[in-house]
């Protein structure tokens, strides 16, 4: 049965995240679809990360399919391809009604490549989120921070309505790092009028980080080249 008043099933069924390349998005992406399922609902994550051919979505086929997430990305023989190669059935799982669906999109070319929806996501409400890591350069600052959400809005045609505070150092993630991130965020987000959507916390820091943000808890399921 699912838990229709979950704050993760507020708002729009599409939920797309958005970020460059060391925002966490990805990571976040497949946390946000399991958890999602584990309230009973169909759950499709789709992977539009086209920029860097390194850490996406797909590299967790495995652990979401075993949990019955469909996985939408480019077919797995192209799946290394550093190319703006779209899934073929990205229009069934937006279009299906009955289907949670979970976007994983990068900046620069997959958010050019996102513009070609904008027609089918006018007909499907999203909620369009950016993810901002402060520990990384591109999103260090306010006016980074500022730049890269013009600039995401524009290629894609979406509306961004909200930032995730996900400000961290993987496994060297502290309580000040993310408090220090989110007081970035927080300014950006005066300057931009969006509101914080969440802060997220990794799981060895659940309940010793005080904010009146919600918390999303998150758990590392990548498994780097320098962790193996």
């Amino acid at each position: 049965m699912q838990a229709v008043d979950s704050p993760l099933l507020q708002g729009a069924r599409v939920k797309i995240f958005l970020g460059e390349f060391g925002s966490g998005k990805t990571e976040l992406a497949v946390n946000y679809a399991l958890q999602i399922k584990a309230l009973g609902c169909k759950t499709a994550i789709v992977d539009i990360d086209l920029v860097k051919p390194c850490f996406r979505t797909r590299e967790n086929r495995k652990l979401l399919e075993k949990n019955e997430i469909e996985v939408v990305a480019p077919e797995q023989r192209l799946e290394n391809a550093d190319l703006p190669v779209l899934p073929h059935n990205l229009t069934r799982v937006l279009s299906q009604q009955d289907y949670q669906v979970v976007m994983d999109v990068g900046g620069g070319k997959a958010a050019i490549v996102l513009g070609q929806f904008s027609k089918l996501f006018a007909s499907n409400p999203y909620q369009a989120m950016l993810v901002v890591n402060t520990c990384r350069p591109f999103t260090s600052t306010v006016a980074a921070i500022v730049e890269l959400f013009h600039c995401i809005e524009h290629a894609s045609r979406l509306k961004i309505t909200g930032i995730i505070s996900n400000t961290n150092l993987a496994g060297g993630t502290n309580e000040q790092h993310i408090q220090t991130g989110l007081a970035i965020a927080e300014a950006a987000s005066a300057e931009l009028a969006v509101p914080i959507h969440s802060v997220v916390i990794p799981e060895w820091l659940a309940g010793k980080v005080s904010t009146h943000y919600p918390i999303f808890v998150l758990k590392p399921y990548t498994q780097y080249p320098w962790m193996v």
